[in-house]
């Protein structure tokens, strides 16, 4: 590595660095303005505070990331014409594209970075946070979902939990409802607990009604169904929000709805799964939009490049959930709703690029 990246990578990450903390406690700050309030109600330590808000830092990254990187690099650049670097650099017969590379670097390493945390900790982050918040009122625990409710259109079955522990696979007052393909009732249970054992649920106290017998009304013990073939980890994955799946999870799903022609609701898991690998390319698009910004912005003072910057941040997110909402109604491909904005922002880079040369 050249003198001359370790320089600018250097003055890169100062900016850098004050932004992403800015940003941070800008978010922690919003965030507790709905929450301290609770904070205080059930008198929450701080260290749970602290804890609460560590649950949530991968989201935060993610988020925060393509913002501390745009104008992060518009103070840098305006740091180093301010002091006429850029002209001694430009002048010693370095190009535009030559000093662009270590910038670009960190926007590629950002970019492995955000994908990284966004596939390992966010699905799980805002669930963890949740199941902290519940146990400060002295309520809920982790990986159980409450009031848990699942329609299987393929089998045309109904499953309902007051409670759904997905860790011990266990299920506290629960119903089934199995119907016919026109939604005649066939069968419905009852149960004050179901467990999972050996490959199978297993309900206790139940009250069966089977519409097919003479005497609908069974009451047992304990009892099985093997035609109820749902697994736990299907049920606790069919019990989740889009962004709480991972990656493998997501394809999963949609491959498992396709092969059912259940494509009702789909296209939401499918945005969010195309969104997974669009949105953290967005770190390289602001490094590549921000690179000839930044070039030009130095001349008048950082507070056109902080203008510049919250413009751009503000219009990236408008439209980018514009076209997610277009692409969750159905109106719009999946693929598009992802990447649209991603292309075109980066066209407008590559093209503002060319020009500065």
């Amino acid at each position: 590595m050249r003198i001359l990246d370790k320089y600018l990578l250097r003055e890169f990450a100062w900016p850098l660095l004050y932004c992403f903390d800015a940003f941070a406690m800008l978010m922690i700050v919003i965030d507790l303005f709905s929450t301290l309030d609770e904070f205080i109600q059930y008198h929450a330590r701080f260290a749970t505070v602290v804890h609460y808000y560590l649950i949530l830092f991968p989201e935060m990254f993610v988020l925060i990331m393509p913002m501390a990187l745009l104008l992060g690099l518009l103070f840098c650049l305006a740091n180093l014409s301010k002091h006429n670097e850029l002209i001694a650099m430009r002048a010693s017969g370095v190009s535009l594209l030559r000093l662009a590379v270590p910038l670009l670097g960190i926007g590629v390493a950002a970019t492995l970075a955000v994908f990284a945390v966004n596939e390992l900790f966010v699905p799980r982050a805002r669930e963890n946070a949740d199941a902290l918040r519940n146990s400060v009122k002295g309520r809920g625990e982790r990986g159980v979902l409450e009031n848990y409710f699942f329609a299987n259109s393929v089998e045309h079955r109904d499953w309902y939990a007051r409670r759904f522990d997905t860790q011990a696979f266990r299920m506290d007052n629960m119903e089934v409802h199995d119907r016919s393909a026109n939604s005649t009732p066939v069968r419905d249970i009852y149960a004050e607990s179901v467990r999972w054992i050996n490959g199978q649920w297993h309900f206790f106290a139940a009250d069966v009604y089977d519409y097919h017998r003479m005497q609908p009304l069974i009451r047992v013990a304990e009892t099985n169904f093997p035609d109820i073939k749902e697994t736990p980890k299907r049920l606790a994955v069919e019990g989740k929000k889009p962004e709480q799946l991972t990656t493998t999870e997501l394809r999963r799903y949609i491959r498992t709805q396709r092969r059912a022609n259940h494509l009702a609701g789909l296209a939401r898991y499918e945005v969010n799964l195309q969104n997974r690998y669009a949105f953290p390319l967005t770190c390289l698009i602001v490094v590549l939009m921000g690179i000839p910004l930044g070039m030009r912005v130095s001349r008048s003072g950082p507070l056109l490049g902080v203008g510049t910057a919250l413009t751009l941040v503000v219009a990236f997110y408008f439209l980018n959930n514009i076209t997610g909402a277009f692409g969750e109604g159905g109106r719009i491909p999946p693929v598009l709703a992802a990447w649209l904005t991603n292309t075109i922002f980066a066209g407008v880079g590559l093209v503002l690029l060319v020009r500065a040369r």
